[in-house]
């Protein structure tokens, strides 16, 4: 039921496939073509799809001009796409069964509401400038639509095949070829907004929906049963999928895309009226009888002739698009500093469904625009083109007061050390790191006399990933802190980096997000200093809350980090954003992490944002490259390469795959690949995992957001709720109307939790997932809990299965043994450790690394984030991908810059007392 887009490869083809796939209906009225779109109007066309027209513009003859590029004396031109528009089965069952007519004018109507959204956002083409290609966007399509009633396996199923002809208008008034990867990327964007402009109009009709996840939804009183009696297409394609060894649910979007071709039946013609009496018998038999269905129809019908109805839905509407607005806005902004004006749309639309208008939104967005809540930001995608956005006003604000607390808390402090002393602990360290056979480079010397002399509550230290940060500039420096009286914490963005700094400066380690809930205080008189490893990964709004607590405590604060890797999961680029509003900054920028020079070369090159020189200099031995168009191909041989290794040379080696879900389907062949080869021994048992949902603050207050038999955690004690910090409780039941939730303990009490009310802010919500374990299997903790001793990230082995007892024995990486109960909650919260996603990858390091990156994995793979996969290796570094030339291609095009709210050009000044050196470089 999502959009679905297409290409068109032969105009002849297309030209004969959507003129003779006309339908007709019950009522002898054939299935209606129109042209659409504004550049449909600059042409003239209007009203019924003419034969000729449509021919020539398929290929590419356009006004005066023929579109196209001429290769080896033969015109090539990619007719167009077709992006196919579904309604809902419901709504398809009451129109084509039921009879009711009126719905698939709501559906005309919602089809031209979401191709003007197409038009007006993606529209665009691409405009050669010199050596440069530049995107330009357009605002016209020339659009040939074709209305069907009919799925290929003859179900009832009102569609709209869109042509989206490859001719767009420019400024200049010359037509060009379209650049159509925007309509690809946001295809489930177009379904959505689709769906949200038809669930309003059934609403108007009179008739009640219940609505679902993704903007899905389903006209009330069609019973699920009634449904399944009329998908045949979607049952063929589930069966596909199941014969894989997958589901739906489980599938990706190629495996879905591949299973619809290969049940995919020859388009036959039918007699319509013959059609409808089987549809009916189908539908009577199902249990929903001519009385029913016409008792719906009348209903509704008289539903949506009261005045009141109509009023009713006017009167509300506004105000649900004023609020659904706000909470996009909220969520939006929450993960983007500056998202897409047509990513507010979509959200909003979501939050609203069946509430608010296409139109109404519109109105919304711009009244939230002249009040000041948003404000209008170019949004830049992952390749560097621009859209039109947004970013909120509590953005602004709170970049507003990070970089105003670290400019005014510039030449405040009193320097940990004078210039003198500073150099004589440099040089002690030094000499004593040279007798161990590690000498100091003249970085690392410049870098920690410059943080030991700065008078600054805010510096950073920026250093490439393998420049050694913490063992020589870091360590020196807490060590000389603490030699003066200063207490030292160490703080990173996850667990298992806090843990890890803490150690290697013998120092008392934590979470910023645990530090800014309970900070630990300062002795009376005595001096506190936090440092930050990871920065990057640290959000604008948690940077901000930090400095104004280091501020209210008087505490200095080190940023540690390297603004070329990857950046929060939520909004901003706080590291990036303070060195370059001039907080001062040591560097490091000579790497030691790598033997192997070519390995070393080619982290060079991925710093540049090369591809091209990083795999050159893997292919000079700092590695391989191996090619596997195939996916599945491709896993399987990463599986094979790192099941042939033995236990030890497994250990020093370190899997990426940037997609959750390819992790799991790597994970699932290393597993099969390494019972084969014995390592994986004995019995398997099987438990429900828990893996953290990841929701914003926003979506926790979504009840849309939760799933029957999800378990939510709250940080927090509601003594008057009855409910304790850290309990599970598992979702039983969810009442979108009430933004309730019914939720059930472990020792079976039951908890109503109102999502408006109480405790949405304060929870963590988790998603079981089936995991198998068996002997000898690599585990990692996904949750911390302090009580029991487990940090998030932190690992272990399986040495043993008890399937009667439901329990697992884990020998942890510090050697501790312990068991685990599976089907206890708190125990749950593990996954298996064979392969990182590059997120979870950025921190650490390993002999050996193999990559898979594909390069249509838009989202995922960019220079930032091939950069943290190659820089991990000391030794080698395998790339596994899908097309070498396409790889280098699509790397070098996504830089994976982050956006931030504020105008460079709006950077506050600062005032000549407190302004101080930006540092090195």
């Amino acid at each position: 039921m999502v959009a679905s887009v297409s290409a068109l490869t032969s105009s002849g083809q297309a030209a004969s496939y959507y003129e003779s796939a006309g339908e007709y209906y019950a009522d002898g009225g054939q299935s209606p073509s129109e042209w659409q779109g504004k550049g449909a109007e600059a042409l003239g066309l209007s009203g019924d799809v003419d034969r000729d027209q449509f021919r020539d513009l398929l290929d590419g003859k356009v006004a005066d001009q023929q579109l196209g590029t001429t290769r080896d004396g033969k015109l090539e031109h990619r007719p167009g796409w077709d992006v196919t528009l579904s309604a809902p089965k419901s709504v398809s069952i009451m129109a084509e069964v039921a009879g009711d007519r009126r719905l698939i004018a709501a559906h005309s109507a919602a089809v031209k509401t979401a191709l003007a959204h197409v038009e007006q956002h993606m529209a665009a083409t691409r405009i050669r400038d010199g050596g440069t290609v530049n995107r330009e966007a357009t605002g016209n399509l020339v659009v040939a639509s074709f209305q069907h009633g009919t799925s290929r396996a003859q179900d009832p199923q009102l569609h709209t095949h869109n042509v989206i002809l490859n001719a767009t208008k420019g400024e200049d008034g010359t037509w060009r070829s379209l650049e159509p990867r925007a309509i690809y990327q946001l295809q489930k964007q177009i379904g959505a907004i689709y769906r949200q402009e038809l669930a309003l109009k059934v609403r108007e009709l009179g008739y009640e929906i219940e609505t679902g996840k993704d903007s899905m939804f389903e006209i009330r009183g069609v019973s699920s049963e009634v449904i399944a009696a009329f998908s045949t297409r979607s049952a063929e394609i589930e069966a596909a999928l199941g014969e894989r060894g997958t589901s739906r649910d489980e599938a990706s979007a190629a495996e879905k895309q591949v299973a619809a071709l290969d049940t995919r039946q020859a388009k036959v013609a039918a007699d319509p009226a013959a059609l409808v009496a089987d549809w009916r018998d189908t539908a009577n038999a199902a249990g929903f009888g001519p009385e029913a269905r016409l008792a719906m129809v009348k209903e509704a019908e008289a539903m949506a002739a009261s005045p009141d109805h109509r009023a009713t839905i006017d009167m509300h509407g506004d105000s649900a698009a004023s609020r659904a607005v706000a909470h996009a806005a909220d969520k939006l902004g929450e993960r983007q500093s500056v998202f897409a004006a047509a990513a507010l749309h979509e959200e909003a639309g979501r939050i609203g469904l069946g509430k608010a208008s296409y139109a109404q939104i519109g109105e919304a967005i711009a009244a939230a625009t002249k009040q000041g809540e948003l404000i209008d930001r170019t949004h830049i995608d992952r390749r560097g083109a621009e859209f039109t956005g947004f970013t909120t006003r509590a953005n602004l604000e709170t970049e507003a007061k990070m970089l105003r607390i670290e400019a005014e808390g510039r030449g405040t402090l009193s320097p940990i050390a004078s210039p003198l002393v500073a150099a004589k602990a440099v040089a002690s360290a030094a000499a004593q790191s040279e007798r161990v056979g590690f000498g100091w480079n003249a970085d690392q010397r410049t870098a920690t006399e410059q943080l030991l002399t700065s008078h600054n509550r805010v510096t950073a230290l920026q250093g490439y990933a393998g420049t050694a940060k913490t063992t020589t500039v870091l360590a020196t420096f807490a060590y000389e802190a603490e030699a003066r009286g200063m207490a030292v914490t160490a703080l990173a963005p996850t667990a298992s980096a806090a843990m890890v700094l803490g150690e290697a400066l013998g120092t008392r380690g934590d979470t910023v997000a645990r530090h800014l809930l309970s900070p630990e205080r300062p002795q009376q008189g005595k001096s506190a200093v936090w440092i930050v490893d990871e920065a990057s990964l640290l959000s604008a709004r948690d940077t901000a809350r930090l400095f104004d607590l280091a501020e209210r405590q008087n505490a200095r604060v080190v940023l540690v980090g390297d603004v070329k890797q990857l950046g929060s999961v939520e909004a901003g680029a706080a590291f990036a954003q303070l060195q370059d509003a001039g907080m001062e900054t040591a560097k490091l920028g000579e790497i030691v992490r790598q033997t192997n020079l070519a390995a070393k070369d080619a982290v060079l090159a991925s710093i540049e944002g090369d591809a091209r020189k990083v795999l050159a200099a893997l292919d000079r031995g700092g590695g391989q490259i191996v090619e596997n168009a195939d996916r599945s191909e491709g896993f399987a041989a990463i599986a094979a390469q790192y099941a042939k290794q033995d236990k030890a040379n497994r250990a020093r080696t370190l899997v990426i795959e940037p997609s959750r879900e390819g992790r799991d389907a790597l994970t699932a062949d290393i597993r099969d690949a390494l019972t084969i080869s014995g390592a994986l021994t004995g019995p398997a048992v099987t438990v429900e995992s828990l893996a953290n949902k990841g929701l914003t603050r926003a979506e926790a207050r979504d009840p849309l957001s939760y799933d029957k038999g999800d378990v939510v955690r709250f940080t927090r004690d509601y003594a008057d709720k009855g409910v304790k910090r850290g309990e599970a409780y598992r979702v039983e039941s969810i009442d979108p109307a009430k933004s309730a939730i019914s939720l059930k303990s472990e020792n079976g009490r039951e908890v109503d939790w109102r999502l408006r009310q109480w405790g949405a802010g304060k929870s963590q919500a988790f998603a079981p997932q089936s995991m198998e374990l068996k002997t000898g299997d690599a585990i990692r903790f996904s949750r911390n809990d302090r009580e029991a001793g487990r940090i998030n990230g932190a690992r272990g082995e399986v040495i043993g299965v008890d399937q009667q007892a439901r329990t697992a024995t884990i020998q942890t990486a510090r050697g501790v043994t312990e068991t685990l109960n599976l089907d206890s909650a708190r125990d749950r919260h593990i996954a298996h450790a064979y392969v990182d996603t590059t997120f979870a990858a950025q921190g650490r390091t390993a002999d050996h690394v193999m990559i898979h990156a594909d390069s249509k994995a838009i989202n995922l793979v960019d220079q930032k984030s091939f950069y943290v996969s190659v820089s991990r290796a000391k030794e080698t570094v395998a790339i596994f991908t899908d097309d070498r030339s396409k790889l280098v291609s699509a790397i070098n095009e996504r830089a994976g810059l982050v956006q931030t709210a504020t105008a460079q050009a709006s950077l506050p000044s600062l005032s000549s007392g407190k302004s101080a050196s930006a540092g090195m470089g």
